[in-house]
C-alpha cells in the first residue's frame, strides 16, 4: 500500500490540533491552579503541557511518518543550503552540522538529512560522508515533499550501495562557514 500524504490544509490542522490541545488544557489548569492559590494543580497543568508536546510528537510520528517510510534508489546530485537556515549578527549563512544541509538528486528531488528521535536516527555526519556526489544508493526515507510548510523527505539510512564508480569524497568544508555559498543559494 502506498502512503498518501495529507494535503496541505489537513496537514497545518493535524499539527495545531496536535500541539493546541494539550497547550490549552494545561494552561487553563494551570490558570485554575493560580486562582485557587493552589500551586499543585498549577504544577499539574505544566505537566500536562510539557507532556502533551511529547505525546503530540509521538502520535505524529506513529500517524504519519511511520506509515510514509519508503525506499527509493537515488544518484546524488550535490549539496545544497536549506531555505530556512538563519544568519548571524553579521548577516551571513553559518553552515555548522550535516543538517543544515539539502541532499539533491540528478532527478532534482531533495531530501533532509536530518536527525529523528523517534526512529532512533543520530548519524547525520555519517550518512552524509556516506552519500558521495554522482553516487547512486538505495536509501529508506520518511516523509513528504510539501512546499507550502517547505518539508522534504529525511533519509533515514543508506540500504544498498548500487555504485559509486564515479562517486567524489563529500569536503564537509566546502559547504560549512559563514560564506558557503552552495548550489546557487545565497540568502
Amino acid at each position: 500500500m502506498t502512503f498518501v500524504p495529507p494535503s496541505w490544509w489537513m496537514l497545518g490542522l493535524t499539527k495545531i490540533g496536535y500541539l493546541l490541545i494539550p497547550l490549552i488544557l494545561g494552561v487553563l489548569l494551570a490558570l485554575y491552579g493560580l486562582m485557587k492559590d493552589n500551586i499543585l494543580i498549577v504544577i499539574i497543568g505544566v505537566i500536562i503541557v510539557i507532556a502533551g508536546f511529547g505525546l503530540a510528537s509521538m502520535a505524529w510520528h506513529n500517524n504519519y511518518e511511520v506509515p510514509s517510510v519508503q525506499e527509493k534508489i537515488i544518484t546524488v546530485s550535490d549539496y545544497q543550503i536549506k531555505p530556512n537556515i538563519g544568519k548571524n549578527k553579521q548577516g551571513m549563512i553559518v553552515v555548522d552540522s550535516a543538517d543544515d544541509l539539502l541532499l539533491v538528486t540528478t532527478d532534482g528531488e531533495s531530501f533532509l538529512n536530518e536527525e529523528n528521535f523517534w526512529f532512533g536516527k543520530f548519524n547525520t555526519r555519517d550518512l552524509f560522508n556516506q552519500l558521495k556526489c554522482n553516487g547512486t544508493y538505495k536509501i529508506q526515507y520518511y516523509g513528504w515533499r510539501e512546499p507550502f510548510y517547505s518539508t522534504f523527505p529525511n533519509i533515514l539510512t543508506v540500504e544498498e550501495v548500487i555504485d559509486e564508480s564515479n562517486a567524489t569524497n563529500n569536503n564537509f568544508n566546502k559547504y560549512s562557514g559563514t560564506n558557503a555559498a552552495v548550489g546557487g543559494w545565497w540568502f
